[in-house]
């Protein structure tokens, strides 16, 4: 059996102050009565802490993707409650974005469905793995490829993702 650790990267306190930060800029810079829409999954918690930070009311919604086994063709999109995105501004929430794909596409779906602007925002931001020309216009963290990351809400195999804090995956040499 292979011995996992994980090595922290960004601190629950780190986080938390980065969400807040977040959440005034957003208070500031967002049209009145947004529309979050958040990716279930690894998202989740971001978009719990995050609609507490904005400091007015905001709407969210979930959504679900499903990919191709290498996550980056998603295949199809899932709205665990229905709602109507038709002449709305988005805020589409996503735990990190690396490569771009998954968020371009969704962009894609969400702009062909009617919405009005999708914007971008990301737990964790990846550019420098980015294969499209996506724009993450908010960022609560930024990293360089730092490997698989879990905790506060980022799951592997459905472990880790109640950790306080983001670090990777290592395993001990």
């Amino acid at each position: 059996m292979i011995e996992i650790h994980v090595e922290s990267l960004f601190s629950a306190s780190e986080i938390a102050n980065r969400v807040r930060e977040l959440g005034r800029r957003l208070t500031e810079e967002l049209p009145a009565d947004p529309l979050l829409v958040s990716l279930l999954g690894g998202s989740v918690i971001f978009l719990a802490d995050l609609v507490r930070a904005i400091e007015r009311p905001v709407r969210y919604e979930l959504i679900q993707v499903e990919t191709s086994g290498g996550g980056d063709r998603p295949l199809t999109l899932h709205y665990p409650i229905p709602f109507e995105v038709k002449g709305e501004r988005l805020l589409l929430l996503k735990d990190v974005v690396t490569s771009g794909i998954t968020e371009a596409y969704l962009i894609e779906q969400l702009l062909g469905q009617g919405a009005r602007e999708v914007q971008l925002a990301a737990l964790v931001d990846m550019p420098s793995e980015r294969r499209t020309d996506i724009e993450v216009a908010y960022q609560a963290l930024t990293a360089q490829r730092p490997g698989r990351l879990v905790g506060y809400g980022l799951k592997h195999q459905g472990n880790h993702g109640n950790l306080p804090f983001i670090g990777r995956l290592t395993t001990p040499r």
